[in-house]
């Protein structure tokens, strides 16, 4: 056959191969996107919150507000309103700014971190009794809460009352507003409740959209937009918002079983118990993840999401079973996650602090549509 006749077989040959090769495979490996650095965030993040369209992250000195992932981002520094060791999270919100420090509480009006706009309150003048601020380290959760109103919630120390030990924390919860560049209080309430007969820890302190729930010991409590505290589980729990539901993990102690699971609207009110689950039921290295004290829980398009170390987890529950699927984190190795949010409706945004010395810290940030693939 002569070269010229087989020059149209070739031809047809070449086109179809290169056709098939273009027709994606069905049972071809998920495609994974590197986790990229925002560099926008040149410092560690120990949280990140989007409110009302806009971005804030806190880093262990000041707040980054209106930020983006791309540009220079407006920082304000609040080094000089904190303590040496700065061990606690900064709170975020888009009506104040606040610290404390050597007995006082500081509040700010957002963007205004300077002397002249600060309101000091000195604690032992609301309360004579105060002791010191009972510590919420920075991974356990707030450790001042401030809800979208502008309410105030912060715990604290006053452990003798004419004589007795007082082993549950007191609170100071506050009604603000600002006037003319300044906060304003408009109500204050000391919440002096006693639960326990013996010293605890606040292990979790969560600010949601229509309360704040606390963590004491091995009982939750909820605090609602005027300042009144009722206790709303006598376990130990962890809770997170997923769509328009509260989802909360009980159980008596952090890693004990049974595990139970109740769910509530986003009040977080008459919560229903949806699952019990056993050791049969969930992995001890699952458990171990789910159940530690850290606040390393959040909902990703409709989806519970957990993390701890470098790694990030897609929680699947039915009546049967709760499993955790570690998700590729190609980009984040040797970080120290601190909090997984979905932002803009269209991606995910990870920070990691320096804490320990970490050199690879600050902020990442994935699509949401490839945020879910399976690490291989």
């Amino acid at each position: 056959m002569k070269l010229a006749s087989l020059f149209p077989i070739l031809l047809i040959y070449f086109w179809v191969i290169s056709f098939y090769s273009c027709v994606p495979n069905e049972n071809s490996p998920e495609e994974y996107v590197i986790w990229k650095p925002a560099l926008s965030f040149p410092k560690g993040l120990t949280y990140a919150k989007e409110i009302n369209g806009k971005l804030y992250a806190a880093a262990e000195s000041g707040i980054y507000s209106d930020a983006t992932l791309w540009g220079i981002n407006n920082y304000y520094d609040l080094s000089r309103f904190l303590p040496v060791e700065k061990v606690y999270r900064i709170p975020i919100s888009e009506k104040l700014m606040a610290t404390i420090k050597n007995g006082e509480l500081i509040l700010m009006p957002a963007g205004r971190p300077f002397e002249e706009n600060a309101l000091v309150i000195k604690m032992r003048e609301f309360d004579p009794l105060f002791s010191s601020f009972g510590q919420v380290y920075f991974r356990y959760g707030d450790q001042i809460g401030i809800d979208q109103n502008g309410n105030v919630l912060v715990p604290y120390q006053a452990p003798i009352i004419f004589g007795e030990t007082k082993y549950t924390p007191n609170f100071l919860w506050l009604k603000t507003a600002i006037n003319n560049g300044k906060v304003e209080i408009l109500e204050q309430k000391l919440i002096k409740e006693e639960f326990f007969d013996d010293w605890v820890s606040i292990w979790n302190f969560k600010v949601f959209e229509n309360f704040m729930r606390v963590t004491i010991g091995n009982k939750t409590f909820d605090f609602d937009q005027s300042g009144n505290m009722e206790m709303r589980f006598e376990f130990y729990t962890k809770s997170v918002q997923v769509g328009n539901e509260i989802i909360t993990f009980a159980s008596e102690a952090m890693k004990s079983f049974p595990l139970m699971v109740y769910k509530s609207d986003l009040s977080g009110k008459n919560p229903e118990l949806i699952g019990t689950y056993n050791a049969s039921q969930l992995s001890q290295s699952d458990r171990s993840i789910l159940g530690g004290f850290y606040h390393n829980i959040s909902g990703i398009n409709n989806t519970i999401i957990l993390f701890e170390g470098a790694s990030i987890y897609r929680l699947s529950m039915n009546d049967q079973a709760i499993r955790l699927t570690k998700l590729d984190n190609v980009g984040l190795e040797d970080t120290g996650i601190t909090s997984v949010n979905l932002i803009f409706n269209s991606t995910v945004f990870v920070t990691s602090t320096c804490f320990r010395g970490r050199e690879k810290c600050g902020a990442f940030y994935k699509p949401l549509d490839k945020f879910f693939t399976q690490k291989k």
